[in-house]
């Protein structure tokens, strides 16, 4: 391979132009070679910005250039799976967003042909990449809040963005569900941060806010690890508040850790002192951006494996099937250990 990775960004919504465009860029080793959207417009804003020379509506077109080595794809989460599939057809490497695809046999199949033709597949676990969050798994590995005894997390989105029609239309798309959306990553932060524990058990409820939609707007969950310890979970677009909610906070026999921000709540002289260093906060979001781009960009030149395990990815979607389930079946779903 040469010096330089030529990259095609598939998919240029928010996401793409706030987590991949500015770091790829900034990445010395990376070309963006190509810009693919259905949005004509946005795309020539972008290639201007970017200094792409190709911009193209038809993925085809991205897929049978030989000159690409690699594909970031952004799109709808129902798109993933054939994408990446068709990608890692032509040869190409694969970086997709979280979630990875909309169920469990989808992943499979994925990781199956990404070893098949010997190629990288890698998500975009950017928390995983957080020093904030790095720094609250290593405090948790090293008990200084005691032994964790339970979990909680959740993702709340303003009901503000619920009132734009195209935000109900575009986010609820083929069973691309509040859930599946907004949950995996909060929970994917959760399983870094407490230390990757085993889940054995998932118990789920979602909600319509309408009769019409096609899939949940809020939903809550419970998962039970191997450990018997606790991860409640709750995620909604329709957050009857001004702002957005997002948090994660770790329980222990000593103290509370909790996230965003990062405060560390430990029992020292009979009362709780915050002993978490200060962070910059505009760094943090940029810092695991760039860092996942460089990952991948390592693991596709064969300088390094990208640090999180596509079994990670797997075990997300094998979650997401469990919620599901339990939320039609009205039960706790046992779920399949790691190796299984």
């Amino acid at each position: 391979m040469a010096d330089k990775l030529n990259v095609a960004v598939v998919g240029c919504g928010a996401r793409a132009q706030t987590a991949h465009l500015p770091y790829l860029k900034k990445n010395p080793r990376v070309e963006i070679a190509a810009l693919c959207d259905t949005d004509e417009v946005k795309l020539v804003s972008l290639g201007e910005r970017y200094k792409v020379g190709r911009v193209s509506t038809t993925y085809n077109e991205i897929l049978n250039d030989p000159s690409i080595d690699a594909v970031v794809i952004t799109t709808h989460t129902h798109l993933h799976h054939p994408m990446a599939l068709a990608a890692l057809d032509y040869g190409k490497h694969v970086f997709v967003e979280m979630p990875i695809a909309l169920t469990e046999a989808q992943v499979r199949e994925m990781i199956g042909a990404s070893r098949r033709k010997k190629l990288v597949l890698a998500v975009a676990h950017d928390d995983h990449f957080r020093p904030d969050a790095i720094l609250m798994r290593q405090f948790m590995e090293r008990k200084e809040v005691g032994d964790l005894m339970y979990a909680k997390t959740g993702w709340l989105r303003s009901a503000r963005r619920w009132g734009r029609k195209e935000y109900q239309e575009e986010r609820l798309k083929s069973g691309s569900g509040a859930f599946l959306t907004l949950g995996i990553p909060v929970i994917d932060l959760a399983l870094f941060v407490l230390g990757e524990p085993e889940p054995i058990s998932i118990t789920g409820m979602a909600f319509r806010r309408t009769t019409n939609l096609e899939a949940e707007d809020s939903a809550v969950t419970q998962i039970r690890f191997s450990d018997d310890t606790l991860l409640l979970v709750e995620v909604s677009w329709i957050l009857h508040e001004a702002r957005d909610v997002l948090y994660l906070n770790a329980y222990g026999t000593k103290g509370a850790a909790l996230f965003n921000p990062l405060e560390i709540h430990k029992e020292m002289y009979n009362r709780l002192v915050n002993v978490a260093p200060a962070m910059n906060k505009k760094n943090l979001g940029p810092t695991s951006y760039q860092g996942q781009i460089n990952a991948f960009v390592s693991a596709v030149m064969g300088k390094a494996p990208f640090p999180v395990p596509i079994e990670d990815a797997l075990l997300l979607a094998r979650i997401s099937d469990g919620f599901y389930r339990s939320v039609k079946e009205r039960k706790e779903i046992p779920l399949k250990t790691r190796g299984s």
